[in-house]
């Protein structure tokens, strides 16, 4: 029997493989450059007709330097399930105050077009991910994709469009920071109150209406969460619910902030069947 089991997953591993790509660059500023981390599903023998969807992910770092390589064994977990998977760095507060992390984030989506008949890439089934502040520039890229808030790149050919948005531990009000921390850094100033119009254009709920179309969110938030309150994603959970728009949220009991269960077997199958449904 265990011959047997292991010839058949020797025969599997033929059939798929990863390839793992480095430091693609996207965009490049005067002060630095930005890249993606590829992690891209294949069979040997490719098939040139076979494309994968893929899910941009953006790390958190509560705005500021991104660790680009550390997780990159959790992310191609997802990728084994027959994901692309690309991994987006954005400009930290240090380098440029919001809404400079959100128009990376477009930048990205819009690139991931230029690079897409390279590496099998579906650009009909594009899809936005981070935790903690990745998440909240994930909520807001995907919230603003089609249409011209946070964006400088409108009249760009190339479409910014998602099929779906997935957050984790996101922070999605400005208005409940506790002062002097991440927040303040993100909009450039020391108290919130003093900048109300960019605290409101960095809060993911300004961006939702009734009339508003806007691609199906699938949230996640620890209840115990001591870096991000739990109260983020109840309220936006709400809010969306209340203009009938398509979301689900998965509270995660006794769990602190983006902590491994987050990338444990059963979210995953969560969120493999989100982007499989969400896919055209």
């Amino acid at each position: 029997m265990a011959k047997q089991l292991l010839k058949r997953l020797a025969v599997e591993n033929r059939e798929l493989e990863w390839l793992y790509v480095p430091d693609v660059e996207y965009c490049k500023y005067e002060n630095c450059k930005r890249c993606l981390q590829l992690i891209i599903p294949y069979k040997r023998n490719w098939n040139e007709n076979k494309k994968y969807p893929i899910i941009l992910f953006i790390p958190g770092s509560a705005w500021h330097r991104q660790e680009m390589y550390n997780s990159i064994p959790a992310r191609a977990e997802l990728a084994k399930r027959g994901f692309a998977i690309a991994e987006v760095q954005y400009r930290e507060s240090e380098l440029a105050v919001f809404p400079a992390q959100v128009i990376d984030a477009k930048k990205a989506i819009r690139f991931i077009h230029s690079i897409a008949e390279q590496f099998h890439i579906d650009t009909d089934n594009i899809f936005i991910s981070g935790d903690s502040s990745g998440g909240h520039i994930a909520l807001l890229a995907g919230l603003t994709a089609t249409y011209g808030e946070l964006d400088i790149d409108m009249e760009n050919s190339i479409p910014c469009k998602v099929n779906g948005i997935i957050s984790y531990c996101a922070p999605t009000d400005m208005s409940l920071s506790n002062g002097d921390g991440p927040i303040e850094d993100l909009l450039g100033t020391n108290d919130v109150t003093n900048v109300p119009g960019l605290a409101k254009s960095a809060s993911c709920a300004t961006y939702l209406s009734a009339e508003r179309n806007i691609p199906p969110i699938l949230m996640f938030h620890g209840t115990q969460d001591e870096l991000v309150s739990v109260e983020h994603s109840r309220n936006f959970f709400e809010k969306l619910k209340q203009l009938d728009k398509e979301v689900e949220y998965y509270e995660l009991e006794n769990e602190g902030h983006c902590c491994p269960t987050f990338w444990g077997n059963a979210i995953l199958d969560i969120v493999e069947k989100f982007v499989r449904r969400n896919c055209k």
